[in-house]
């Protein structure tokens, strides 16, 4: 079930980063992350309501607000840097973020076959590649590159912290986590200059992103109460895959020849970890 639930959440965060990349096409980026976690607020606390209703303890609280306090930086440092940098190597760089849940679990105890640590170095090697890495076309500033290991951390940080305030309880874990990511970015989007609302026509994808991504989450949250955290974070982070296969399919984007190897990859080891549990 762990593994099921996993695959889940790539499908669903890499639905909910192509409507959100899509829609940042027509507003800014932190405007539609904003809504976005808005819309996703309401849903999760339903589904907390109708579930299981568990009580809010000072862990769930703690673990939550780390989780929506690093989630929202990650992201938008990833943003930043996709804005000033090449995309080519921002993108990859940001996406080892699956490393830090994975070393973390290794660190707190994960006792897995040889066999499945090998899937999951495979697994994440083809994730990088599959984000069509060009460090060759890098000129300039280091900044982006500083974004891009911002996000990696930020990200990674908040799948630990998911993943350990779901121990307790998962629901409330998420709720306090959108609450965070709506304290976090509220105040950057009132303080800067541009747009506050998105483009009327960007409201379906938006509301997408946010469903798909609470979604994911939340299975995310179930699947390492069930689940080694090292498996789970690997199978989940192969997110940017769906990502690149929904654009190549709606948006017609070419592929290069690294990136459909990464894929491959990936998929190699996805069944390698599979394999072994």
């Amino acid at each position: 079930m762990p593994i099921a639930l996993a695959a889940m959440c790539a499908l669903l965060w890499g639905t909910a980063d192509f409507c959100g990349g899509t829609a940042s096409r027509r507003s800014p980026s932190t405007v539609v992350l904003l809504w976005s976690s808005a819309l996703a607020l309401p849903v999760v606390v339903v589904l907390w309501a109708v579930v299981d209703r568990a009580p809010f303890t000072t862990s769930t609280v703690l673990w939550g607000a780390v989780a929506g306090g690093a989630g929202a930086l990650g992201i938008l440092s990833l943003y930043r840097g996709l804005a000033t940098g090449v995309m080519g190597v921002v993108a990859p760089i940001s996406s080892t973020s699956v490393i830090v849940p994975v070393v973390y679990g290794y660190a707190t105890g994960a006792d897995l076959p040889v066999l499945c640590g090998l899937g999951i170095v495979v697994a994440i090697v083809g994730v990088v590649l599959a984000g069509g890495p060009h460090i060759r076309d890098f000129r300039g500033s280091a900044a982006p590159l500083l974004f891009a290991l911002a996000a990696s951390l930020g990200i990674g940080v908040s799948l630990v912290a998911v993943a350990e305030g779901s121990r307790d309880a998962a629901f409330p874990t998420l709720v306090s986590m959108r609450i965070a990511y709506l304290i976090v970015l509220v105040p950057i989007v009132l303080l800067s200059r541009g747009a506050r609302t998105v483009d009327r026509s960007s409201v379906p994808l938006v509301a997408a992103a946010g469903l798909g991504d609470v979604l994911a989450v939340t299975l995310y949250g179930i699947a390492t109460r069930g689940g080694s955290l090292p498996v789970v974070a690997a199978l989940a982070s192969m997110y940017p895959v769906t990502t690149l296969v929904l654009a190549r399919q709606l948006h017609h984007e070419r592929l290069e020849r690294e990136q459909w190897i990464g894929v491959l990859t990936a998929l190699v080891g996805i069944v390698l970890v599979v394999t072994t549990q």
